[in-house]
């Protein structure tokens, strides 16, 4: 699978073999990776106006509290990356 930034006003894909994938205005679709290969070779995709990429997710179990603004931030922050202050192992 992958991802597909639509540009604002879209409402999603039809592609030539007659699958549709349909979103919110300006969201985004996953699509199989065959479609993705077409909209990455199409004048669209070479143009920019869509990108298909993989999806890639992180995802740690721990994470580290500012003790100022409350933020929790991944586990190998020290510092708050909203205030600066030191993080603490939460």
């Amino acid at each position: 699978m992958a991802r597909v930034e639509l540009p604002g006003g879209c409402y999603g894909l039809e592609c030539a073999d007659g699958t549709k994938y349909t979103a919110d205005p300006g969201g985004h679709i996953d699509v199989s990776d065959r479609h993705a290969a077409a909209i990455k070779s199409s004048q669209h995709g070479q143009t920019g106006m869509l990108s298909a990429s993989k999806a890639y997710h992180l995802g740690t179990k721990g994470g580290r509290r500012c003790p100022r603004c409350r933020f929790l931030a991944q586990v190998w922050a020290a510092d708050c990356p909203h205030c600066g202050a030191a993080t603490e192992t939460e």
